[in-house]
C-alpha cells in the first residue's frame, strides 16, 4: 500500500510528516461522505457479533463514549493484535467511517515509522470501503 486516501484536513497532518517517512507515499484526497448520528451508530453496535474478548471488552467500554473524538481514543488505545479480519472489519463497520476518520486523524500526531503510515494507509482503505458501503444502505 503507498496510497494515503486523506481529507484535507489530514493532508495539513501529513505535511508535518518528516520528508524521510514520506518518502514513497502518495496522497489522494478523500472525499467520501456520509452523514452518521450517534444513534445509528450506537444501533450498529448493538448489532455487532463479535468474538474477540479485546473487542468484547471494548464494546463494553464504548458504551460510554458518547463522541466520535472519544471511541476513536478508546480504540487507539486498544490492543488489536491477533484479532480475527473477520471481528475487525465487523467492529469498524459499527464504529462508522467517521470514528475511523478521527483515529486516522490521532495516528497522523504520532508518526514515528513506516510501519505507522501502513497503519493509517489500511485505515483510509477502510473508510473508504466504509463510505461506499454505507453511501448504498437504506437507514
Amino acid at each position: 500500500m503507498t496510497v494515503l486516501h486523506l481529507t484535507t484536513a489530514e493532508q495539513l497532518l501529513w505535511a508535518n510528516v518528516p520528508q524521510a517517512l514520506q518518502k514513497g507515499w502518495s496522497v489522494e484526497t478523500e472525499s467520501g461522505t456520509w452523514r452518521d448520528s450517534p444513534q445509528y451508530r450506537q444501533m450498529r453496535m448493538q448489532l455487532v457479533k463479535l468474538q474477540d474478548p479485546k473487542l468484547l471488552a471494548f464494546i463494553e467500554h464504548a458504551k460510554a463514549a458518547a463522541s466520535a473524538d472519544a471511541l476513536a481514543k478508546l480504540l487507539s488505545e486498544t490492543d488489536l493484535q491477533g484479532v480475527m479480519d473477520s471481528d475487525i472489519s465487523e467492529l469498524f463497520f459499527a464504529l462508522g467511517p467517521a470514528v475511523v476518520g478521527k483515529l486516522i486523524t490521532l495516528m497522523l500526531g504520532t508518526i514515528k515509522t513506516h510501519a505507522d503510515i501502513e497503519g493509517i494507509a489500511a485505515l483510509t482503505t477502510i473508510r473508504r470501503s466504509l463510505y461506499a458501503a454505507l453511501v448504498s444502505s437504506p437507514r
